[in-house]
């Protein structure tokens, strides 16, 4: 699911991170606002659908080493 709003000169996207984020080219990111699941909070909810602490973080890497590539400089 995307959903995109556009204000002014600024893009708003509500998207899977991991699905959208590879559309988009290095260093072409002002900011990324983000709320990742709690992880075991709920055990009936989303934020536990991961084997294990380690699948967990091997998500949030590969979350955190696309938002560093696209995040432009400084």
């Amino acid at each position: 699911m995307l959903n995109t709003v556009k204000i002014s000169s600024c893009e708003l996207i509500n998207a899977d991170c991991l699905e959208f984020i590879w559309s988009l080219p290095e260093n072409s990111v002002d900011l990324i606002v983000t709320d990742p699941p709690y992880f075991k909070v709920k055990p009936e909810g989303w934020d536990n659908q991961w084997k294990g602490d380690d699948d967990y973080l091997k998500w949030l890497d590969q979350c955190l080493a696309q938002f560093w590539r696209v995040l432009k400089p400084g």
